[in-house]
């Protein structure tokens, strides 16, 4: 089996991760990010984040915040 499969995990336990290094998101917020760029594993109604998808939806949701200096979009839903 393919080993990023292996590795990959819930959007709750990457949360967890990201909390750890500072980052406040949630669960929920990942799962909408994720499913908007179309990054991640589906098993019926579990979705699983591998660390390059994670990557891919941070890079894309960086891409997205800047724009001539000012946040444009943030992680925080209703914002």
């Amino acid at each position: 089996m393919n080993d990023t499969f292996e590795n990959a995990v819930t959007p709750e336990i990457w949360c967890e991760r990201l909390r750890s290094q500072g980052a406040e998101v949630s669960a929920r917020v990942l799962r909408a990010k994720a499913r908007s760029c179309g990054h991640y594993y589906a098993l019926g109604r579990v979705m699983l984040l591998s660390a390059e998808h994670v990557e891919a939806i941070l890079s894309v949701e960086g891409a997205q915040v800047r724009k001539g200096g000012q946040a444009i979009r943030t992680w925080s839903r209703g914002k």
